[in-house]
């Protein structure tokens, strides 16, 4: 656990920069102190507690994204005073017990006008996007404190917060996971109740989504079967998958790959072997496992695991 006590704008801006990512104060008051606690829980994936003293603004700036970018997601739960996050045409007012989610490959600013206190979830894009596949309409909204999901989300943060500095390396990463998995159900729960429904082409597409996401697991399940599931044709499906960039081939790997990263990052499943993995999230041999993995993460599930 690393702690960083900032007295002033300048080593405040340096000490978000090293914990977070390459930011900007807009501005802060004179007296301005703040107060960064971060924990690694597992490679890539932080969780910080962060205390402001003053009025100021934190700014990812477009230039920011371009000479330094990041593939990391962040979330911030909002403890107490005032806060905003704005991201592209988004900004949403942080109440005690809300949140939002903001992507660090695109500039964002952060707004505290007067004294604040929150929890930072920072992860690589993929641990999330994994287990919710609408990133694009949740970052710069609010979950707010009024969503049951949010409040057992904000519960879990403040306790993981609190006993962090006595879990041992293998529940820190168990409890990240934990973590991932809260944050994506309060993330549908909030999409479920406010954000666009799909219609027509697009919920087809949705239901052919989710059928993969239940499905993945079984190594029959092939683009034949899946069109055949929506009873379309295989050049149908073909043709909605495309609409967004991929295939049905593509995704049910995809999806395959994902679950596979998850599960040789996890403790919890420290006892499986690669090929065990590889045939429970879907894949009917370890040869053709590894190489779509190299292919997608650049390194061999053995390595990733070793690593």
């Amino acid at each position: 656990m690393g702690v960083v006590h900032a007295h002033g704008a300048a080593e405040w801006e340096q000490a978000i920069s090293v914990g977070f990512v390459p930011l900007r104060l807009g501005h802060a008051t004179d007296a301005f102190h703040g107060t960064l606690t971060q924990t690694a829980l597992l490679p890539g994936f932080t969780l910080a507690t962060v205390r402001t003293h003053g009025d100021s603004e934190v700014l990812r700036t477009p230039r920011l994204t371009c000479a330094e970018p990041r593939e990391d997601l962040l979330f911030s739960l909002h403890l107490s005073g005032r806060g905003s996050v704005r991201q592209g045409e988004r900004e949403v007012s942080l109440e005690p017990g809300s949140g939002a989610v903001y992507d660090a490959a695109l500039p964002y600013s952060l707004r505290f006008p007067e004294s604040s206190r929150e929890i930072v979830l920072q992860m690589p894009r993929r641990m999330l996007s994994e287990r919710f596949d609408r990133l694009d309409e949740a970052r710069g909204r609010a979950l707010t404190a009024r969503q049951p999901a949010t409040r057992v989300l904000s519960t879990f943060l403040r306790e993981l917060a609190g006993t962090v500095p006595l879990l041992g390396a293998e529940e820190r990463a168990e409890l990240a996971w934990s973590a991932v998995d809260l944050l994506a159900t309060a993330l549908r729960a909030a999409a479920g109740q406010a954000w666009t429904v799909p219609t027509g082409r697009l919920a087809l597409l949705e239901s052919m989504r989710a059928f993969v996401r239940d499905h993945h697991a079984d190594p029959e399940l092939t683009p034949a079967v899946l069109a055949r599931r929506h009873s379309v044709s295989v050049r149908y499906a073909t043709a909605l998958f495309a609409e967004s960039g991929t295939s049905p081939a593509a995704y049910i790997r995809d999806q395959r790959l994902r679950r596979a990263y998850r599960a040789l990052t996890d403790p919890r499943q420290s006892h499986r072997t690669v090929a065990g993995i590889a045939a429970r999230v879907g894949f009917r041999d370890r040869t053709t496992f590894t190489r779509a993995f190299v292919r997608r993460y650049g390194t061999t599930p053995a390595d990733l695991r070793a690593g």
